[in-house]
């Protein structure tokens, strides 16, 4: 467990080095030595001299006599008054300040608000990130390779903690390590009484123990912040959970979209695996569709082309029948699962695309770490992809977070830096202002941050939708940036 309240701590590391110095040091001093006191005999064994009374001087010899008879003129009396601890405050040990700081962070409740939401002068943060601790080397020094974006987040998180210091709000926060096992965490859910406390809590990574943490959120009323898994049937009817990275049917409808302002329905086609899993996802394409146009019928619906996997790579792909001389074609391909097909596929268009036909392909945010595909397709064939993230390099924010990271850290940020970051930030924001139950704030708040922008919305079981009293499935960002490949590189699209 690592506490990590946002604020300073008491002690750097080379002071608290200096005070376990001076511990070490101490007992060799005076302070700590054997009192060096006269024996009571001389070597013969004589009683000593007694001590001689007072000397005064004598003017009529000129010098100094003993006065053996005891003073006996009365003594000045002592007046005692009380000093205000205001002025002269006592002086108290660092561990003692410590505890006073930490009696001062504890949350004491100033308010409430709508839907139960409470007001503190602190607030209590539980962050579960997979650090991997127990696949550390000792030996080696080296960290395990897939606790790197645990330890990235981390670091951009911390940046952000010390951000809100400065601008007033006040949170404990309490990291822990769900070692990627959903084992350790249903072990920190039942035994960390930090979670119980918590008023936010954020993290995991893997999807099963988005599970555990998300109805753990739902059983004890606190609110949770997912910050990376993008499934969208973690939870059911749970309003304290809230989902930052987009669901597949947010990309979908956002491509959608973006397509439905620059074509005709008439030129979109969808494409897909002969798989049920590919399949399926054209509904949400044309669900979108239908509603921008405000009819359902066959005039406004995308055509669909579906691919025979029987062939080897793809070697049955026909697309002449899609390109028409002199109009554009636009290919939609909700698949990632497979670069073999991707890639066979863009191979296949490029060969049979025509000085006259003008084409432009759609596809989902993996296609951005493929390794096979040469740049050349994406840039011939106008590739465009949904991404719940877009770092500008040019930007001066973005250039001045990294200059700072790497002030602190030695080392460049990765992505999830700037996500760690964006979402400590805004989320420490969020409950500051709208307490414990902020979610019900975020619609009236969007904001633009570093990796993406922050736009959230309350999802609800199509048949709740616009009833009152609807039941509240969970808050997701619903922003997803449509990017393109251009000059070769990716960039926004609009």
């Amino acid at each position: 467990m690592i506490s990590a309240p946002s604020r300073r701590p008491l002690l750097n590391g080379n002071r608290l080095l200096a005070i376990c110095m001076a511990l070490v040091l101490l007992p060799s001093c005076a302070l700590f030595r054997k009192a060096e006191t006269d024996e009571k005999k001389d070597k013969v064994g004589n009683e000593l001299d007694p001590i001689p009374g007072k000397k005064v001087y004598d003017p009529e010899t000129g010098t100094l006599v003993v006065v053996e008879q005891t003073p006996v003129e009365s003594m000045d009396t002592i007046r005692w008054r009380d000093i205000s601890t205001d002025s002269l405050p006592p002086i108290k040990s660092e561990a003692a300040a410590f505890a006073q700081e930490q009696d001062a962070n504890t949350p004491q409740l100033t308010g409430r608000g709508d839907y139960g939401s409470e007001f503190y002068t602190a607030y209590n943060v539980a962050v579960i990130l997979p650090f991997l601790t127990d696949r550390f080397n000792a030996a080696s020094s080296e960290m395990p390779e897939n606790a790197s974006w645990a330890l990235n987040f981390y670091g951009g998180m911390r940046m952000a903690l010390d951000q809100l210091n400065d601008e007033g709000v006040k949170l404990n926060v309490t990291v822990m390590d769900s070692k990627a096992n959903s084992r350790d965490v249903s072990r920190l859910l039942t035994g960390r009484s930090e979670l119980l406390d918590a008023h936010l809590i954020l993290g995991p990574y893997r999807k099963e123990n988005v599970e555990l943490v998300a109805n753990f959120a739902k059983r004890n009323d606190i609110t949770f912040v997912s910050p990376h898994s993008a499934a969208s049937d973690v939870s059911t009817d749970n309003p304290n959970y809230i989902q930052v990275s987009p669901t597949l049917e947010s990309h979908c409808i956002a491509i959608t979209q973006n397509v439905r302002r620059h074509y005709r329905p008439g030129q979109i086609v969808l494409v897909a695996r002969e798989k049920d899993a590919e399949k399926s996802r054209f509904i949400y394409f044309q669900e979108e569709n239908y509603r921008i146009a405000g009819v359902r019928n066959d005039s406004v619906k995308f055509r669909e082309y579906v691919v025979d996997e029987k062939s080897e790579n793809y070697q049955n792909i026909n697309l002449v029948p899609f390109l028409h001389p002199g109009d554009t074609t636009v290919f939609i391909l909700p698949s990632f699962s497979s670069e073999t097909f991707v890639y066979s596929f863009l191979s296949h268009l490029k060969a049979v695309k025509t000085m006259d036909n003008y084409v432009a392909v759609y596809g989902m945010p993996q296609w951005m770490r493929y390794e096979r595909i040469d740049f050349e397709l994406y840039e011939s064939l106008n590739v465009h992809v949904s991404s719940d993230s877009y770092i500008d390099p040019y930007d001066d924010d973005i250039q001045f977070f990294r200059r700072r990271f790497y002030d602190r850290y030695g080392v460049p940020p990765g992505e999830e830096a700037f996500e760690g970051y964006d979402i400590a930030l805004y989320f420490g924001r969020m409950i500051s202002k709208y307490g414990t139950k902020f979610q019900y704030g975020l619609e009236r708040d969007p904001a633009q941050m570093l990796h993406t922008r922050f736009d959230f919305e309350r999802v609800s079981p199509p048949q709740s939708a616009g009833r009152e009293n609807t039941r509240i499935e969970r808050f997701e960002n619903k922003f997803v940036n449509i990017l393109e490949f251009k000059d070769y590189f990716f960039q926004p699209a609009d």
